[in-house]
């Protein structure tokens, strides 16, 4: 085992594209000799931001794709419900996501909503490299 190295879930759209990744199958994991795996959360600061459905979001890294036009391609959901009614949950969730990126600067990332995007939103990079950093692009339905 390396002496740095970062431990990520088996996910089918990110980590198969990431270089340094290598799959442990029997621990349902990947292991990546990188300093450039990031988690990026990003949250509606919309007035509807409990009650808009706005995922599955799908996080595309550009340049990815195959000849089946298959590529990185990550299935993201928001958090769980953040209410609590007694004995049911209130079925409200707030709008934020969160998912892992290779935050190396020069990556181009497409964020596409299925449903109608926040106006207003709040993006966070939490990355172990100082020099981590990455290019989101969000296709609006409107100017």
């Amino acid at each position: 085992m390396p002496s740095s190295f970062q431990v990520i879930a088996d996910n089918p759209g990110l980590a198969p594209y990431v270089p340094t990744c290598v799959r442990r199958e029997s621990n349902n994991l990947w292991v990546c000799q990188t300093a450039d795996m990031a988690t990026l959360v990003w949250e509606s600061l919309d007035a509807d931001n409990r009650d808009r459905g706005m995922a599955p979001i799908y996080v595309q890294m550009q340049g990815t794709n195959t000849t089946d036009g298959v590529g990185m391609n990550n299935k993201i959901n928001s958090y769980m419900d953040h209410v609590w009614d007694g004995f049911y949950t209130g079925q409200v969730r707030l709008s934020r996501f969160p998912v892992i990126v290779q935050a190396k600067r020069g990556k181009t990332y497409d964020v596409v909503f299925t449903g109608t995007p926040a106006a207003n939103l709040t993006w966070k990079l939490v990355a172990e490299e100082p020099d981590a950093g990455v290019m989101i692009r969000i296709a609006y339905p409107s100017a």
